[in-house]
């Protein structure tokens, strides 16, 4: 039996229903969508999102246009945060079913729950490092001036990342469900 794979579309929406009511800013979604693509790699569409190194990490315009097009289709909420910018939420009305979330493997839905889970735990500060830290490579055409490897250590071994902080390599999936579980104790 072949696994159906869900569309570059589907896969977006479900990274902002998995935000819930609080919804994604503009830098968590593209993070999340970031981190989907490079834990779920060969799992994904042909189509999904290519990032480039920008100005705080990984960045893919496509990621705006499809979000804006999905506002404009109901299906995906663009709320003013109190900061004046941007953040996405599912809408009202809008469900699993109706938005083709079905179509999800069950450890791709899984996994951008606890991807989703570990961006909005952190600051953006935090975030932006962390992704630094994780893909050195991002940092190429950073504005980014709040960022040193020992920083991103000293926040890594807090947030339960020790072995990726001192040179190991564990999945990242590993890891945010070994936090996730971790944070649900305390």
């Amino acid at each position: 039996m072949s696994e159906k794979m869900a569309s570059r579309e589907c896969i977006l929406i479900a990274i902002v229903a998995a935000a819930g009511e609080a919804g994604l800013d503009r830098v968590q979604l593209q993070k999340s969508v970031f981190l989907v693509g490079e834990e779920f790699d060969g799992k994904l569409p042909a189509d999904f999102y290519q990032f480039q190194p920008y100005m705080y990490g990984p960045f893919a315009q496509d990621v705006y246009a499809d979000i804006e097009r999905l506002c404009d289709g109901l299906v995906i909420e663009a709320l003013t945060g109190k900061d004046g910018r941007p953040s996405y939420r599912l809408a009202p009305g809008a469900t699993a079913g109706l938005c083709g979330l079905s179509d999800l493997s069950e450890d791709l839905e899984s996994g951008i729950r606890q991807i989703v889970g570990w961006v909005t735990s952190m600051s953006f500060n935090e975030l932006v490092r962390a992704v630094y830290h994780l893909y050195p490579e991002q940092r190429e055409n950073s504005v980014f001036q709040d960022y040193s490897d020992e920083k991103a250590q000293e926040e890594s071994f807090q947030r339960g990342f020790s072995e990726i902080a001192a040179g190991g390599g564990r999945p990242a999936l590993e890891l945010v469900d070994e936090l996730l579980r971790d944070s649900a104790v305390d």
